[in-house]
């Protein structure tokens, strides 16, 4: 066969098969299957509109401890027990070798007691960190100058009071003579005088005798309040200065303080639903917060709001306020970060669907909503608060109404869906 001929014959059988072909039907897709996705129904429940801030716990009481009068510390709290303990001996040594006195500081330190010679110092038993009682001896400060200056002013008191009596006597017998004309109006008129000078000495003796009980009585330190005693600033053996020498501090931790700032925009959003009469004045009325410490879940600890400050902030447009916790476990201590959970709404139903529902695209935030014949639809929503593992649902969803919670990946708006579990 001539090459020309087999050419003609091979177009010949392309063209049959073209033809062919395209008198052929095409082959069926084969049907796409219907996605199986999870459900929930849209539910109801009461629930109160919160929102979060952070703050800082603060000591309800705090007080710097000064001492009142000069002189040496002569115990002092501390960790080692061994050095308060050499201190106060060298001070009951020292006491021992004073000359007894008919007049001494009770076992308070609040007064004297007639013809009593105790002179023991008492001990300071508490360490630095340790809970302290109000009138808990923290400081002993040298007595011996104090019961000293006391003992003079009571001497020159009896001394004054026996002038005085016998002032008495004197201006007694003057007032007879006087009658019978024995003495002259002048003496009369000095006896008198006398009287007056001695009671006004007498009762600027008994100022100074109260003054130096005082100050006797300042010598021993004790704590202001009921709290938690600080570090010790000033040690045993040191001198230290009447009204400025800081010796520690004590702070109260039961109950608590946490101090938090709110923005601009929730006091201004808080008063307009104040005037609404959606929630109450957190001035008037007791607020009920939460907190939650940094390694805490949540928030177990119950306080309320006893303090909202009078100015905003103008460099941070905060608003100051303050809750008050109890403090009964000790586990709250002042400078503690904390997180602030307050109500922002009465008590009303909400309807809640499960979070991971939510899905996001360039719209925003959507749920899908499986409709009559098991076909969805894109509800675009808006959300309010989360309660455990459910969000609210402020607008788009009623309800009821059953959303796509796992799948929504497979699915587009219209397609049909199977729920899972259903029978096909």
């Amino acid at each position: 066969m001539k090459p020309s001929h087999s050419l003609l014959l091979i177009l010949l059988l392309i063209a049959v098969a073209g033809c062919q072909s395209q008198d052929a039907p095409p082959p069926s897709a084969p049907a796409m299957p219907v996605p199986e996705v999870e459900t929930a129904q849209a539910t109801t429940r009461a629930i109160v509109d919160y929102r979060e801030y952070t703050g800082r716990t603060a000591a309800m009481n705090s007080v710097e401890i000064r001492a009142r009068v000069s002189g040496y510390l002569l115990q002092s709290p501390r960790s080692a027990d061994s050095e308060r303990t050499q201190f106060s001996g060298l001070a009951r040594a020292e006491s021992s070798n004073r000359a007894p006195s008919s007049e001494a500081t009770d076992a308070e330190g609040t007064g004297t007691s007639e013809g009593s010679a105790d002179r023991s110092i008492p001990e300071v038993s508490v360490n630095e960190g340790d809970l302290v009682k109000k009138g808990d001896l923290l400081f002993m400060i040298d007595p011996q100058p104090y019961e000293l200056a006391l003992q003079q002013s009571k001497g020159s008191l009896e001394a004054a009071e026996a002038r005085l009596e016998q002032a008495n006597k004197d201006l007694a017998r003057s007032d007879a003579l006087l009658d019978r004309n024995a003495t002259s109006a002048a003496e009369y008129d000095q006896a008198v005088a006398t009287v007056a000078e001695l009671r006004g000495q007498i009762e600027n003796l008994r100022a100074t005798v109260a003054r130096n009980q005082l100050d006797l009585e300042y010598t021993r330190v004790r704590s202001p309040i009921d709290g938690l005693l600080g570090r010790t600033l000033v040690t045993s053996g040191n001198l230290v200065a009447a009204d400025s020498t800081i010796l520690t501090t004590v702070v109260s931790v039961d109950p608590i303080y946490v101090d938090f700032n709110v923005d601009e925009q929730s006091v201004l959003d808080y008063r307009t639903r104040m005037l609404e009469g959606e929630v109450k004045d957190a001035r008037q009325a007791t607020i009920s917060i939460r907190l939650g410490l940094a390694n805490e879940v949540g928030f177990p600890h119950e306080g309320t709001i006893n303090f909202v400050n009078n100015i905003t902030d103008p460099t941070t447009g905060n608003t100051l306020v303050r809750g008050t916790f109890d403090n009964d476990t000790g586990i709250l201590s002042p400078g503690l970060f904390a997180r602030i959970q307050a109500p922002f709404s009465s008590e009303y139903n909400a309807v809640l669907i499960p979070t991971k529902a939510i899905g996001m695209d360039q719209q925003g935030r959507y749920v899908m909503v499986v409709g009559d014949g098991n076909k969805v639809q894109r509800r675009s929503i808006t959300m309010g608060d989360i309660v455990d593992d459910k969000t609210v649902i402020r607008e788009g969803i009623e309800a009821g109404e059953t959303v796509v919670t796992s799948g929504l990946q497979k699915i587009r708006p219209g397609s049909e869906v199977r729920l899972q579990g259903a029978k096909s």
